[in-house]
């Protein structure tokens, strides 16, 4: 039998039995190894930032001058001001839906106004219940132009020269619709000057939607009046900045009077947070909810896992070859451990542990043997071969398994 060379395997060629074996224990020094049955765990150790995770920059939805911005340092949650525009103030509202669209009509639908009406309710405001998800809700029509160009404006204006209120005039539009929801203005309605605007269709609520009602609205105006804002009823873009939770200023990046058109502020997570860079050809074995352990600057460690793997798109063009470095983000499992506390932000190392096995037979890799016709063997002292099957390799240790391997068994190593 002839055996391959393989990195770190005890070399032997053999051709006559025992007498090629002598041949080889004169050219090679072989010492042996006992078969032990131990935990084998792949783990690496790279070097990573405790701080508060990766930053976030917040920008303004509305045109205007910023008038007050916050410390570095400091801390804002649900309701509390990010900053403000034209003194007004833009608070910070949770979600993951941003407010793209102005909310303003009763019956409106949609996950922004979720986002809404859930922060509403952690707020403390009440506002009745909401309609129950598969429900159908017909939003409040809204005035249109008319074909003639009149607007919203030039109706408002009629009927005040009637007589009529604009307030009537919803109040009776209102009650039309409650009558016949089903109603359809005719052709020739819709083609008269100064016809009211067809009645939007009914909308059902769906898994994950809000709907706002009349309360929601009250409730709004309410908030608003107590956050210093103008009490209107409604919500936009820019009014309020969603974010998935708490933040912690990170950085100012712009000043009072500056305009609103880019970067105001800088923001992360108020939970402190490893971060690690990793080239994107080694996250293979780097997995979301891994387990890892972080050595402290004063050599403490801690627990922590794996939160999130992203991309940093800038890397690509900072690195020589182009490739984009990944961001590993490790979230700690007590963050208020007293060693997290007081350690102060700067360079940790992370091990990393991508593969385990427990209780599993184990020898030094270079006791492994590889075979010409295709795998591994362990050597018994007296020159014998065991066939194995590998797994798992760490730590210059390897997993082995096999009909004749039992642990106790010993075998020749190089190491």
């Amino acid at each position: 039998m002839v055996l391959a060379i393989t990195a770190g395997a005890v070399v032997w060629t053999g051709r006559h039995g025992q007498e090629s074996r002598a041949s080889a224990d004169e050219s090679v020094h072989v010492t042996t190894a006992v078969v032990e049955r131990a935990d084998l765990s792949d783990t690496r150790t790279l070097g990573g930032t405790l701080g508060h995770g990766r930053s976030r920059v917040v920008r303004s939805g509305k045109e205007g001058l910023v008038t007050w911005l916050p410390r570095i340092g400091a801390e804002v949650t649900r309701g509390g001001h990010l900053f403000r525009v034209n003194d007004n103030p833009v608070p910070l509202l949770y979600g993951s839906t941003p407010l793209y669209r102005t909310l303003r009509d009763e019956g409106t639908v949609g996950r922004d106004v979720k986002v809404l009406v859930d922060n509403l309710r952690k707020l403390g405001y009440d506002f009745g219940e909401q309609p129950e998800v598969g429900s159908w809700v017909r939003p409040r029509p809204a005035a249109t132009p008319t074909s003639d160009g009149a607007g919203a404006e030039g109706e408002t204006a009629s009927a005040e020269a009637s007589g009529e209120s604009a307030e009537d005039e919803t109040a009776s539009g209102k009650s039309g619709q409650d009558a016949a929801p089903s109603a359809r203005p005719t052709a020739a309605e819709s083609a008269g000057a100064g016809s009211p605007a067809p009645s939007p269709a009914p909308v059902q609520v769906r898994r994950g939607e809000g709907v706002l009602t009349a309360g929601v609205i009250a409730a709004l105006k309410r908030w608003q009046s107590r956050t210093g804002a103008a009490a209107t009823g409604e919500l936009g873009p820019g009014d309020a900045i969603v974010l998935s939770g708490a933040v912690r200023v990170g950085g100012l990046l712009a000043e009072p009077g500056d305009a609103t058109g880019g970067d105001l502020l800088s923001v992360t997570s108020t939970v402190r947070q490893v971060t690690v860079p990793l080239e994107a050809d080694a996250t293979g074995s780097v997995r979301r909810g891994n387990k890892v352990t972080v050595t402290l600057p004063d050599n403490s460690t801690v627990r922590g896992h794996v939160t999130a793997l992203s991309s940093d798109a800038q890397s690509a063009d900072q690195n020589a070859g182009g490739e984009p470095q990944l961001t590993v983000t490790v979230g700690l499992d007590d963050p208020d451990d007293e060693s997290v506390r007081d350690a102060d932000s700067g360079s940790v190392r992370v091990g990393f542990t991508s593969a385990a096995k427990k209780d599993v037979l184990v020898v030094p890799v270079g006791a492994l043997l590889a075979l010409s016709e295709g795998g591994y063997a362990l050597q018994r002292p007296g020159g014998r071969l065991l066939p194995v099957e590998t797994g798992l390799f760490a730590k210059g240790r390897v997993e082995v398994s096999g009909p004749e391997i039992s642990e106790g068994l010993r075998v020749v190593t190089t190491s």
